[in-house]
């Protein structure tokens, strides 16, 4: 139903704007021929020219020596055949009493009478030109029963459109609605192919993709290429935009870094003095800043890897790694963090299986997204690994609450949260998911998340690999 919708006038800008033009072609084609047709109706003669009144004695005569020879006793159409088989015309034998035609052209239009009696009297031959066809005579032959009129038939130079469009009218009218039809379609994808493009390049960069520029559309001169170089001006613009926000956001986590740490130290070196010396009170609070002063350098260490994983440089140290090297210290960890919750993690997978991966990077996509599970899960945690074709595949789901759909190509965003009531202590600040996104995304790989029908979370990471 969606590929209809494109012929839909009123869903389609391409359809619409093709069938006006194709309509309006068509009536100018109709109106143009049914004017030529009204003006140019009446039959014309001219006198021949030299070459003309050579070609019709020349006709004539030798038409009138068969005919002699055979003591007038012939079959006009068989000899009209023979004569004419190597000229360049039709001939056309006229019978004066009975006006009979006798022909070998395919097709012609038999002389109207007002037109015949017009040419029998005339003193001369002539030329007569009808709807694109010249008839040249006449030259009188005779034979033993009657007499006839002979006319040389020609299209006109240039005419051979002409000829078509009265003896094939049905083949001409398709022609010509082929025609009209192929230069409206060029014309109007023409008009409309960078639209297309604009489309399409502002669909990717809706997507995160900054770089997207317009090619072609941006060349031409008129406005709509004005249009993609405003496009072109502006994500350049954007891109150089979120570009410095990330550099600034870099700098600014690892400048953190050195005050982060002295404070660190001197929250160290407090706790190591004489615990008699500190009250209760005094000894809470400096448990608590080391607390909240390790969570600020988690997050900054997330904020630089994120930051690293968000350029455009491949991956520099992918090795061949087995799954069990990546997925046993993961799922240990993650059993003991269940069992601490009173929560079951059941984990299923394949052997024998290696893949090209960078081994810290992917332990981290896939452990921000088993711990994200175990958090939001009820009760149980499920995760398996197989072979899919030329991919591994990680199943993670839990029994939790789910998420809402209109939030599930959200939650691998930075920085976001389902819901803006969750803390640090909950959700987090939104950096595991995304970490996770880009980690997966530098292995040539893709991370979905989905509800399941039972409910809970259903997220799928799968990674081009290789067999040990």
């Amino acid at each position: 139903m969606k590929r209809l919708g494109r012929f839909n006038p009123a869903q389609s800008l391409f359809f619409r704007v093709f069938l006006w033009f194709w309509l309006a072609a068509l009536l100018i084609f109709f109106s143009s021929v049914w004017l030529a047709k009204q003006l140019g109706s009446e039959a014309r003669y001219q006198p021949l020219n030299p070459q003309q009144q050579r070609d019709l004695v020349t006709m004539t005569d030798k038409l009138q020596n068969q005919i002699d020879q055979r003591d007038g006793n012939v079959v006009l159409k068989r000899l009209l055949d023979h004569v004419s088989k190597r000229n360049r015309f039709g001939l056309i034998l006229i019978d004066l009493s009975t006006r009979e035609t006798v022909h070998n052209v395919n097709r012609h239009r038999p002389l109207k009478d007002e037109v015949f009696d017009d040419f029998n009297q005339q003193s001369a031959p002539l030329m007569l030109e009808v709807e694109g066809i010249n008839f040249i005579g006449p030259g009188m032959i005779k034979t033993n029963q009657s007499e006839y009129m002979l006319f040389l038939v020609k299209p006109r130079a240039g005419g051979n459109l002409g000829v078509i469009r009265h003896e094939y009218p049905g083949i001409f009218i398709l022609f010509m609605i082929s025609l009209s039809l192929g230069l409206c379609y060029l014309f109007v994808r023409g008009l409309l192919n960078p639209i297309a493009q604009l489309r399409h390049a502002s669909k990717r960069m809706a997507k995160g993709e900054m770089g997207v520029r317009v090619g072609n559309a941006s060349k031409r001169l008129d406005e709509i290429g004005q249009l993609g170089r405003d496009f072109n001006f502006m994500s350049e613009q954007v891109e150089s935009l979120l570009n410095s926000q990330k550099r600034l956001l870099a700098d600014i986590s690892h400048e953190l870094r050195s005050p982060l740490t002295r404070l660190q130290l001197s929250i160290g070196i407090a706790l190591q003095q004489n615990e008699s010396d500190m009250s209760v009170n005094m000894l809470a609070a400096l448990e608590r800043i080391e607390k909240e002063s390790q969570q600020i350098e988690n997050m900054i260490a997330q904020v630089l890897l994120l930051s690293r994983l968000d350029n455009k440089q491949p991956i520099q140290n992918l090795q061949s790694v087995s799954l069990e090297q990546i997925m046993t210290p993961i799922i240990d960890d993650a059993q003991f963090e269940a069992e601490q919750k009173n929560k079951e993690l059941f984990y299923q997978a394949q052997e024998n299986i290696s893949l090209y991966a960078e081994p810290q990077l992917l332990s981290s996509a896939i452990e921000n997204i088993l711990r994200n599970a175990i958090y939001y899960s009820n009760h149980l945690i499920q995760v398996s690994v197989s072979v899919q074709d030329t991919h591994i595949e990680w199943i993670i789901e839990d029994d939790g609450n789910g998420i809402e759909e209109s939030q599930l190509d959200r939650i691998f965003e930075a920085f976001y949260r389902e819901s803006t009531a969750r803390d640090r202590n909950s959700g987090g600040v939104g950096l595991g998911l995304a970490i996770a996104h880009h980690a997966v995304a530098k292995h040539q790989g893709f991370i979905q998340a989905s509800n399941k029908p039972q409910g809970g979370l259903h997220v799928k990471i799968s990674i081009p690999f290789i067999r040990a």
